[in-house]
């Protein structure tokens, strides 16, 4: 069940099931706020402005915090797989059993672990019915790709014939490449994520030195009230504001896994 974030009981924002701290969010959000806000009184900023940059941070803060921990829930669920895949095929292969190894594989997750919430209901399954098929469904329902269904598949064969070249046909699954290029992947969007930090800090350093130069210089000091001046030092800051909310989100608001790889 989600945690509310809000003494209303109304939910703000999807955590997709993880519990947070209402604390550290709402200073969280307070941090935010006030850096905009100082950065707004660098720029001598009416308050008119300043009240629609403040009310875009708060507008804006919710689709942060859920993309944050969509963020989070696509790495665990990944983390979680890959723990999944490689030791039910080591542990199949070792005992040949196939609720031995999930009985193995389920001890190395956590009890807060939706791995192991899938993995028990398939070894009670198992247990109950003898039908694997729907044994190893509850572990597909919510980690589906083409490698899992794969691996599942062989699972069952080995199971229900014992053949060797099941036990050899584990080992040409190419699940280790699809790993890597996720890796890969992940990596570059980091990378490409700090990179636009980097140009994002740059321009506003700029923007405020700028202003810092204006404030201090007394032939320039009137020009910070101009109404021109007010007008595009607002677009500006509210564009870069925009920006780097949109490309935070963006960059780590996206699967991990997809079904149909």
């Amino acid at each position: 069940m989600l945690k509310k974030f809000s003494f209303t009981k109304k939910q703000l924002f999807n955590s997709h099931g993880y519990n947070y701290s209402k604390l550290d969010l709402s200073l969280t959000g307070i941090m935010m706020c006030l850096s905009v806000g100082v950065v707004a009184y660098i720029h001598k900023l009416q308050m008119i402005y300043f009240i629609v940059l403040m009310a875009t941070v708060v507008i804006l803060l919710p689709l942060l915090f859920t993309a944050y921990f969509k963020y989070k829930h696509e790495k665990t669920k990944f983390e979680e797989y890959c723990l999944y895949f490689e030791n039910m095929k080591l542990y199949f292969k070792t005992y040949k059993k196939l609720i031995i190894a999930l009985e193995e594989t389920e001890k190395m997750f956590s009890n807060k672990s939706k791995m192991k919430e899938c993995i028990s209901k398939a070894i009670q399954e198992i247990k109950s019915s003898g039908d694997y098929e729907k044994a190893l469904g509850y572990i597909d329902e919510h980690y589906h790709n083409s490698y899992l269904m794969r691996l599942h598949n062989l699972l069952i064969t080995g199971e229900k014939q014992g053949s060797d070249a099941v036990y050899y046909n584990l080992d040409l699954i190419n699940y280790e490449a699809w790993k890597e290029d996720i890796k890969v992947f992940q990596n570059r969007k980091k990378t490409a994520k700090y990179m636009f930090y980097f140009m994002f800090l740059l321009s506003l350093g700029i923007s405020l030195y700028t202003a810092y130069i204006f404030t201090q210089d007394s032939t320039l000091a009137n020009v910070v009230t101009h109404s021109n001046y007010q007008l595009y030092t607002f677009v500006e800051l509210e564009v870069l504001l925009v920006m780097f909310m949109y490309v935070y989100i963006e960059l780590v608001n996206k699967k991990w896994m997809r079904s149909d790889e």
